[in-house]
């Protein structure tokens, strides 16, 4: 086999196993066997694992149809994504984790599986793509009240615009009564420094704001219990056994008995909160281990339960519930929380803990390996090849995505496979919302085998256009420009572009129907070359497949010169040069075109 890119050669097929050696691309290697997205290879006197797209050779068809999966990740009638951990670091990328075992004041019980969530946080963080230089760590005695709020500066001092952000807390949560004439005797709530001292919950979002207005996407997870919720409950509640361990609560009651009940969703939600400070709903995503209302539990030989349970989620054991070719939030959420069930389950004492999302629930944190749910609801039907010129068809109008939201909820992911159009929908989803792209169709409503099809783009922001289409016969995808006749696919700020350029058009060929079209505007340019497909006349027509959908997304979501040295190298040793060469940041619409029979 020749090794594609330079990549790590790996003890052990996941992430975050030690590194062997350093395979440079094109180097030749020799594959022993392949598992779950992974090839085991041996380059000179070393035995190792690579990821299966960092490799090709004689049996790149068997890795394409791998789908065994080891280790409990699959079930036996699942078929697997072999695309493997896409982790390649990227300097853009920044996580702060805080976890707070022992506290320095009496009373607060320790929360000896702390030391374990660190570990998994990083994990977590290493699967996005967060170069290890670029994860600062605020442990026990170093995460005091003060040290919180200068480790989110200094956090914001570093990103830039169009950087993402991972910050993490696990820790114990707090509530008491505030008595200060600004909040007039109300109760707050917040997360408990190690030296007592809390960090409220509008507090924490005055500070991230600002980080949130310049990123991407921010990530925000809460292992932890805001409210002293089970404080007028039974002693017995106070500590449970599970399988012989004893489960810590990870709250605090340091209020007044006025404030040991339940607080309510909006004080609750950071992404609430930063909802109300303008930042875009699509751009923050914040995960709560359990309800206002609920405990969070804590594992001394594992750590928190619901962080064990996303990290293991994230990392294989969800499902890819709609078929997409990626994992979403709200399917690792919903992986996350069936496993924290069964953990519970037997505890009568316990009536649930149940996570929650705020934000955008479609955002997809890392590409990696998924088992695909085997229940198919709408089995996906490989198109028939149509016309070179008009690639256009039939169907009812594509439903909307649903709008992020601020307000937390309980995960609820779709059991139905993906169309084509939602699968334009999802990659809009990965978008920076505050990003502005005008993408007009002129006309809106075009009759078949008479009008062209005419688009007007418009972006505030210099950077590469990309078109997709998915036909309304929901059994084909198009990539319309760049394309064979026209690869110049460059625009500048503030200039209007229109599509087709002259060489090249699309006429609309029916059936009559709705067909929708992503625009996206990316600051760097994306590698479509690693695309299969058939050629339809200068287009492509990209499989439908999950290996096909899952690679889509990828390749259009992250920068083609992700693997350069100067974009993965993070820290001190940033490169000021590197902007937006280096950006997986883009812009995107989406737009309808309905096509009429002609009269």
């Amino acid at each position: 086999m020749t090794v594609l890119r330079a990549t790590e050669l790996k003890a052990d097929r996941y992430i975050d196993a030690s590194s062997l050696a350093q395979l440079s691309a094109g180097q030749t290697v020799e594959s022993i066997k392949i598992e779950a997205g992974w090839v085991q290879i041996k380059s000179g006197d070393k035995t190792g694992w690579v990821r299966a797209l960092a490799v090709k050779g004689s049996n790149t068809a068997q890795i394409a149809t791998a789908s065994s999966l080891d280790s409990g990740r699959s079930g036996n009638n699942n078929s697997m994504v072999t695309t493997g951990i896409r982790s390649v670091p990227k300097a853009s990328r920044h996580a702060l984790i805080i976890g707070i075992g022992e506290y320095s004041v009496n009373g607060v019980t320790p929360l000896k599986g702390v030391t374990h969530d660190m570990q998994s946080a990083r994990v977590i963080s290493q699967a996005m793509s967060i170069p290890e230089e670029n994860i600062t760590y605020l442990r026990d005695s170093k995460a005091t009240a003060s040290e919180i709020r200068r480790g989110i500066q200094d956090l914001d001092a570093r990103v830039r615009p169009g950087d993402r952000v991972f910050v993490y807390y696990s820790g114990h949560g707090t509530r008491w009564l505030d008595t200060s004439r600004n909040n007039n005797g109300q109760c707050m709530e917040g997360l408990l420094a190690s030296d007592g001292f809390a960090v409220t919950n509008i507090e924490m979002s005055d500070l991230l704001s600002p980080i949130a207005k310049k990123t991407d996407k921010l990530m925000v997870f809460y292992d932890s219990c805001h409210s002293g919720g089970i404080a007028n409950q039974p002693l017995r509640t106070r500590s449970i056994n599970l399988a012989g361990t004893s489960l810590t609560p990870k709250f605090s009651n340091l209020s007044l008995e006025a404030c040991a009940k339940p607080s309510n969703m909006r004080t609750r939600s950071i992404s609430t909160e930063l909802g109300s400070k303008g930042i875009f709903p699509e751009n923050i995503v914040s995960i709560a281990a359990s309800r206002p209302d609920e405990v969070s539990f804590d594992n001394p030989l594992t750590g928190g339960m619901a962080t064990v349970a996303w990290r293991d989620c994230m990392l294989g054991k969800a499902k890819d519930l709609d078929q997409s070719g990626s994992l979403s939030v709200e399917e690792i959420t919903s992986c996350a929380q069936v496993n924290l069930t069964q953990s519970l389950a037997n505890q009568p004492d316990i009536l649930g803990q149940n996570m929650t999302i705020g934000g955008n629930k479609a955002f997809i944190p890392s590409f990696q390996v998924a088992s695909i749910a085997p229940e198919p609801v709408v089995p996906l039907q490989t198109a028939q090849p149509t016309s070179a010129n008009a690639p256009l068809a039939n169907d009812t109008p594509a439903t909307a995505l649903v709008a992020p939201s601020a307000t937390p909820s309980l995960p609820q992911p779709t059991l139905q496979a993906v169309k084509p159009r939602d699968l334009l929908a999802q990659i809009h989803a990965q978008r920076d919302a505050s990003r502005t792209l005008s993408a007009l169709a002129n006309p809106k409503r075009m009759r078949i085998l008479q009008d062209p099809l005419r688009l007007s783009v418009k972006s505030e922001r210099a950077g590469y256009v990309y078109v997709a289409l998915a036909g309304s016969d929901q059994k084909s995808l198009y990539l319309l420009f760049p394309n064979s006749l026209d690869g110049n696919n460059r625009i500048e700020a503030n200039q209007t572009i229109e599509l087709p350029k002259s060489g090249w058009r699309i006429t609309a060929a029916g059936p009559k129907g709705v067909n929708t079209v992503l625009v996206l505007v990316s600051d760097s340019p994306r590698d479509l070359s690693q695309l299969d497909g058939e050629k339809a006349g200068p287009f492509l027509k990209t499989l439908l497949n999950t290996e096909g959908k899952s690679k889509l997304q990828w390749l259009l979501a992250n920068s083609e010169n992700q693997d350069q040295q100067a974009c993965q190298t993070g820290g001190a040793k940033r490169n000021l040069l590197v902007g937006q060469d280096c950006s997986d940041g883009f812009a995107s619409a989406l737009v309808e075109i309905e096509e009429v029979e002609a009269k």
